[in-house]
């Protein structure tokens, strides 16, 4: 099956799964609309003359309140995380992040849902992401695949919720001004759809947990830092199962691909890129 037919497979499934799961609900299906902003640094090292190497993210997200317009009033998240990765190829990788912490603030669109109890959650994960590149590199597909054990608390308890939740993500990128992806300087766009499903006994009526999808521009510089400023679209599952929070907004991610390599006069071409 060729690149692009199986790419559009894949989001496909996605939309289906998506709306068989939505569809059981469709006459009590509420929607609450938030504006979002997020941020997001990323950082990697492969280290010199291996296939492994280690990295970590830092992503925070805010939110309207009720009916305000403001995306910046209420914090909703903020995620420490770190990952060791196994690096099977230039265009395939396997990430472990053993633990990391999540501090959750409820989407606020209730006036019940400012008494909600803040949250944190210890997660382990594991990740197996693979490039196809079409075009002599101007044209790059990404698929990811994300397993997650989840543990939840409120915040000065101490007995967790444990359950997983699958992550499926295809992404693509196009180069608009360079030959492929690793070029410095390059200019590209990029697009993303992701869905989400939750799994394990606590789970009753949330199975589809969420789908993503966003837009964006982003630009290649020092080499191997880069900048993608996108428009996100995110419809999340409340526990009720016919409820929905819709977040919109930007998110401005700052990207290292290689610490080492970080530098405009250091010529050693990257090697690696999620």
């Amino acid at each position: 099956m060729r690149p692009y037919k199986l790419s559009l497979l894949f989001i496909a499934c996605l939309i289906c799964a998506t709306g068989m799961m939505l569809q059981a609900q469709v006459d009590r299906k509420q929607i609450y609309n938030h504006g979002v902003i997020w941020g997001k640094v990323e950082t990697t090292e492969i280290f010199e003359g291996k296939t492994w190497g280690i990295g970590g993210d830092v992503i925070h997200r805010r939110g309207s309140v009720l009916d305000g317009l403001n995306p910046l009033e209420r914090g909703l998240r903020t995620s420490v995380r770190g990952w060791l990765h196994f690096q099977f190829g230039s265009d395939a990788r396997v990430s472990v992040s053993p633990l990391s912490y999540h501090f959750t603030r409820a989407y606020a669109a209730l006036e019940s849902d400012l008494d909600i109890p803040n949250s944190f959650e210890l997660r382990s994960s594991v990740q197996f992401f693979h490039h196809l590149r079409q075009r002599k590199g101007k044209l790059m597909h990404t698929w990811r695949y994300r397993l997650e054990f989840r543990n939840r608390s409120e915040v000065g308890k101490a007995d967790f919720t444990s359950f997983f939740r699958l992550r499926l993500r295809y992404r693509f990128r196009y180069m608009l001004n360079a030959p492929d992806f690793y070029t410095p300087g390059v200019l590209y766009l990029a697009s993303s759809v992701e869905l989400g499903l939750n799994m394990g006994a606590p789970v009753v009526y949330n199975t589809f947990n969420q789908n993503r999808i966003y837009a964006g521009i982003g630009y290649r510089f020092f080499n191997t830092a880069r900048i993608e400023l996108r428009y996100l679209d995110r419809l999340r599952t409340r526990g009720s199962g016919y409820q929905f929070d819709r977040g919109r907004g930007v998110m401005l991610a700052v990207t290292i691909d290689q610490i080492s390599y970080l530098g405009r006069r250091y010529t050693k071409p990257l090697r690696y890129a999620d």
